[in-house]
């Protein structure tokens, strides 16, 4: 799944910290700024499949 981010580097930062507490992160794109948009930066990022836990029938 792919999630788009805009904003500050505060807001940002502060929303891939919750996000990687929540699902587990494969990629994060280069940090590039919106041109018509001051102080305003976009990110994508990839999150990987939740690992399954397999669990051997004894």
């Amino acid at each position: 799944m792919r999630i788009h981010i805009e904003g500050t580097n505060a807001e940002i930062a502060y929303t891939l910290s919750k996000i990687r507490t929540i699902l587990p992160v494969g990629r994060i794109s280069p940090i590039t700024p919106i041109r018509r948009r001051p102080h305003t930066w976009r990110v994508i990022v990839d999150t990987a499949p939740q690992r399954a836990e397999c669990r051997w029938a004894r």
